[in-house]
Parts: structure tokens; sequence; C-alpha cells
């Protein structure tokens, strides 16, 4: 059986002179236990589609993580603990924050779901890429 986290998480979108508030809505499944997705929302208007390694979210709670498209990094911002997600497609980009205990409930129910280690359990990607490769 498959499951589900869907977290409708405030965010704020980092920009200048001052942050714009914003909503991101990350979904977790279990039969896709390596990946998250996340939908930004604003002005009642869906923005963008982002589906990233769940590592980043887990890894960037703690230290910076990432090399790519998506990189995550803790941060003290005035009174509370925030995590940075910064997103890049090669031309245009944002970096976006979340309450670091709004993350560390996502990620305590993600890995509750599917604990670090046993993604293998829930996915077969041998199986996924025997079936994309050509024999």
């Amino acid at each position: 059986m498959t499951g589900t986290e869907h977290r409708v998480l405030p965010l704020q979108l980092e920009a200048s002179p001052s942050p714009i508030p914003m909503r991101g809505v990350f979904v977790y499944r279990s039969d896709r236990p390596y990946e998250v997705s996340l939908d930004f929302e604003g002005a009642g208007l869906h923005l963008a589609h982002w589906v990233f390694s769940r590592e980043l979210l887990l890894d960037g709670q703690v230290c910076a993580t990432g090399e790519g498209d998506i990189q995550v990094w803790p941060r003290w911002q005035g009174t509370e603990p925030r995590v940075y997600l910064a997103f890049s497609n090669g031309s245009q980009g944002c970096v976006v924050s979340a309450r670091s205990k709004d993350l560390r409930e996502l990620c305590r129910r993600m890995t509750l779901m599917v604990p670090r280690g046993q993604e293998h359990r829930h996915y077969d990607l041998d199986a996924e890429l025997d079936a994309l490769l050509p024999r």
C-alpha cells in the first residue's frame, strides 16, 4: 500500500528588499521514496513545480547540500532557524525559506514512512533501469 505525506507550508520568497510570503505544497509518496515534489503557490496562482531528492531536505536541515539545480542549507534569520532552498533552471532562479520546525516535521513523517536506507524496499530501481535501457 502506498503512503502519502501531503503538507502545505508557509514559505518566504527571499526577494529584495523584503521577503514575499507564499505557500509550498510538499508531497512525498512511499512508492517514490527517493523524491519529494514541491508546488509553489502565491497570490492565488500556481507558480512552479519541482521534483527533487528527499535527501536534500533531510541533509539540508543541518548542513549545506546540493550541487546542481537545487541547493539547501540551514540558517538563523531573526529569532527562528530557517532552511533555505535555492532553485535554478539555468536561466532563472529563486531562493525560498521555510521555518526549520515545519521542515523537520515533514522530514520526520517521511522517514517514518520510509526510513533512510530502506528506499529499495519500496521502489525497485534496478527494474526501472532495465525497463529503460535497451538490451
